[in-house]
């Protein structure tokens, strides 16, 4: 296995300011990441605050006693130390992890935390947020399997239609099973196939929800790592919740008006914000008969008007103290709650979270918060040998593969394979007959006008004849290039699939299948570098 790496710039201006250090973001993030002293920084001034640790530690304790992991309770006790800090990065709980950002995220966060342990000689410890509360179930159910035309969606089929959240979206097991062993029969069977189904299987057996078996593979995959996971739809942790819930609610116009004065100052400095709020939202959920609901405030009156409760300042206060575990945060205050939860020394975001928490500067201001640097994950592109070995055979490079993708490159392959004297004749075919069917049209309406639909149908008949032959000449030419065209095809499967980077569709268990657990210990430990450039892993 082979590390290198590529400057892949990003699409996102607003990203590649921030990466490149092209302007002044101060007015978006409290700190530099670009600078040595920002992590001395930045820990210094945890230092200064205070938070709930041994509830924390308790907490995470007794939810992680399920694991039995020894290196998972050390990094627990590590917490109670007034000395450590953290390295927080979540996602959603997708299907055998989701797509493979989620595992580049998760790699992230422990090598950085290994690397700050280094540097600092504190303890720091690598936290995934689970995002459990989020009830977009359609989003994390399915994953990604190589057809014969390119990726297929492997979905799992749910009758649950209630928008609960994914700690609490039941599996069924016999339809998950089913759904797992067709996912592994679209896999070419190998010495690794059986053990890595049957260890899946496990986790499956011992989990009832989304996030129960997206842990138990995660703790697989990661335990040596003492990767502790924070499942933010877990009811234990609401009541650790419950102040900032509170001013949420207390305060709830100035956090929109916060929030709508950032989104004006990334605008005017020619940005593109990414949240939508709407100026009626409480940034808050509530659940109610298992269903989460938004929260929305007008004027002194919040409610939940798709089940018609509604509540005073006061009595929504009220409902807090007693019931937090009825509420969750949205995506503007979920960011803040980790602040004033977890002593975070840096949170790993990606492209898309970095462009959000920049729009939040406002409210974490409101709330007396310093944002936590925000470091953009690694970004990886695992390059299999006999996709490498095609490249320069197709005259094509990595980076042009990976900027570009193959579509044009495909296509100019196969424009250039037809002769040209048949295109051009079928061009001036096409001309010369509308030439001459336009003189007949003419002729025939003298005489019977009522023939104009006819002779449209007439004229699109002759078109469609000749594209026909068209058609069929391409298809020749195409069996005849067959080969060359399949390994276009082959190239932009693996590291482009419909046009998207390799890791927000390919998932870790076709390369788990193929090159076995080794292959993954090797991989998570390799020296990547946080210097914002694309990890190309090769095979």
């Amino acid at each position: 296995m082979q590390l290198t790496e590529l400057s892949i710039r990003s699409q996102n201006l607003f990203i590649r300011d921030y990466i490149e250090e092209k302007k002044e973001m101060t007015a978006f993030f409290d700190y530099d990441i670009h600078s040595e002293h920002t992590w001395k920084k930045r820990y210094d001034d945890l230092m200064e605050r205070s938070f709930p640790r041994e509830a924390l530690a308790d907490y995470l304790s007794a939810y992680h006693a399920k694991f039995e992991s020894a290196t998972m309770n050390e990094n627990i006790e590590k917490i109670r130390d007034e000395r450590s800090v953290m390295i927080v990065g979540g996602q959603q709980a997708g299907l055998l992890t989701g797509p493979l950002y989620t595992i580049h995220k998760i790699i992230s966060i422990i090598q950085f935390a290994k690397e700050k342990e280094s540097a600092l000689g504190v303890p720091v410890v690598p936290v995934f947020w689970v995002a459990g509360e989020d009830h977009d179930v359609d989003e994390i159910n399915m994953v990604f399997t190589s057809g014969e035309k390119g990726p297929v969606k492997q979905k799992l089929s749910l009758h649950h239609v209630k928008k609960t959240a994914a700690k609490r979206t039941p599996l069924d097991q016999e339809k998950t099973e089913k759904w797992l062993r067709h996912v592994f029969s679209t896999y070419e069977e190998t010495a690794y196939t059986n053990e890595l189904l049957e260890k899946l299987l496990r986790c499956l057996r011992k989990s009832q929800t989304f996030t129960d078996f997206f842990e138990w593979i995660v703790f697989d995959l990661f335990e040596e790592d003492g990767l502790l996971l924070f499942n933010s739809g877990d009811l234990g942790v609401k009541p650790l919740e419950r102040t900032l819930f509170k001013q949420i609610v207390e305060t709830n116009d100035e956090v929109t008006h916060r929030l709508n004065e950032t989104q004006r100052a990334m605008k005017q400095a020619g940005y593109q914000p990414i949240i939508e709020a709407g100026e009626l939202q409480a940034n808050l959920f509530y659940e109610y008969d298992e269903e989460r609901f938004l929260i929305e405030k007008d004027q002194h009156q919040f409610s939940v008007s798709e089940v018609g409760l509604t509540w005073t300042k006061e009595a929504l206060l009220q409902e807090v103290e007693e019931h937090p575990e009825r509420f969750s945060n949205n995506v503007v205050t979920r960011p803040v709650m980790q602040e004033t939860l977890l002593p975070t020394l840096a949170f790993m975001a990606g492209h898309g979270e970095v462009n959000y928490w920049g729009e939040l500067k406002g409210i974490f201001e409101h709330f007396h918060l310093k944002m936590a640097p925000v470091l953009p994950r690694l970004h990886m592109t695992i390059l299999e040998r006999h996709i490498e070995k095609k490249l320069p055979v197709r005259e094509m490079s990595l980076e042009e593969v990976l900027t570009n993708g193959v579509k044009e490159k495909k296509k100019a392959h196969f424009q250039h394979s037809l002769p040209d004297s048949f295109v051009q004749s079928i061009h001036v075919a096409k001309r010369e007959l509308a030439n001459v069917h336009e003189t007949v049209r003419h002729e025939a309406l003298k005489i019977e006008p009522s023939f104009e639909q006819l002779l449209d149908k007439n004229a699109k008949f002759i078109e469609d004849q000749l594209q026909f032959v068209y058609q069929k000449v391409a298809q020749r030419v195409e069996e005849k290039e067959g080969y060359i065209l399949r390994d276009f095809e082959r190239i932009e499967n693996s590291l482009k699939p419909l046009e998207a980077p390799q890791e927000r569709i390919w998932n870790i268990m076709y390369f788990l299948n193929k090159y076995g657990p080794e292959f993954f210990k090797t991989f998570k430990n390799m020296p990547f570098s946080f210097q914002n450039k694309q990890q190309i892993v090769k095979l």
